[in-house]
């Protein structure tokens, strides 16, 4: 297994044609979003593990049926992938594929596999102006708030950490808004993977402040902005998620896929 550097991680692409295109994934081999790709081979690679900083998990692309990358793939990432992982304080390993041929629990056959569904939803039409309340409500990219003394503006600052390699590829590539009440900041909505003509939301709201309409009232405006930018909002949440999805569907979102993902504890 190879490690490609930034600069060719274009070379996995063309793998991408079989399968639902996740933003997560090609955000990543755009170079808009920080993650690794992995490959059976560096100049012509077949088949490929892509790591998402933001998602904290992996993804398996290309050639499912690639005996030198699959057979050797759980021994790999044993002895490559765990140390980084512990680096960055993740005890579980989660990866799906990219389309649902890849059987994990033959390449992963050896560990004690839980599983989950996410689901995806997109919006091609401007959100119900009524979800749009009078809360207030700062520009990520255009307002000056990352030295501020606002409270909890520490949440907006490891959101953006996750997801981006810097704050100035946000600012530069992504949208994003946070509610205020008085100097406090109790929610924050934003692009999260970036690709050319899609951007996945990624929104959290401080835990004191939820239930108040403050998640809804930033999708909308995020929404909103994407939209008038051209860009397709992209939403994904676990099936189990029953407060995103609801969310989704308050501002029109519909369902346009759903796939299974597959963990284990790290050695």
């Amino acid at each position: 297994m190879f490690e490609l550097t930034c600069d060719t991680y274009y070379k996995v692409k063309p793998l991408l044609r079989d399968g639902f295109p996740h933003p997560e994934i090609l955000s990543i081999i755009e170079g808009n979003n920080p993650g690794w790709i992995f490959t059976d081979d560096p100049d012509n690679p077949q088949s490929a593990l892509v790591w998402s900083k933001g998602m904290q998990g992996f993804y398996l692309i290309g050639d499912h049926m690639n005996p030198g990358f699959i057979h050797t793939l759980d021994r790999q990432i044993s002895q490559v992938i765990f140390p980084r992982m512990r680096e960055y304080g993740l005890s579980h390993f989660e990866v799906s594929g990219h389309h649902d041929k890849w059987n994990m629990e033959m390449i992963f056959n050896s560990r004690n596999l839980y599983k989950f569904e996410q689901m995806v939803f997109k919006l091609f039409r401007q959100p119900p102006e009524a979800s749009i309340k009078q809360i207030r409500t700062i520009n990520l990219r255009r307002d000056p708030w990352e030295n501020s003394d606002l409270q909890h503006v520490e949440l907006v600052k490891e959101n953006i950490r996750l997801f981006w390699s810097t704050h100035s590829d946000f600012t530069e590539k992504g949208y994003g808004f946070a509610a205020l009440e008085g100097s406090t900041v109790t929610g924050v909505c934003y692009s999260s993977f970036v690709t050319d003509h899609t951007h996945a939301i990624g929104i959290e709201t401080v835990p004191e402040f939820q239930n108040k309409g403050i998640g809804t009232h930033l999708a909308a405006y995020v929404v909103k902005e994407l939209l008038e930018k051209g860009i397709t909002p992209y939403w994904d949440c676990s099936l189990d998620n029953e407060a995103s999805k609801r969310l989704a569907i308050r501002l029109g979102f519909e369902q346009v896929h759903q796939y299974k993902c597959f963990g284990f504890a790290i050695d």
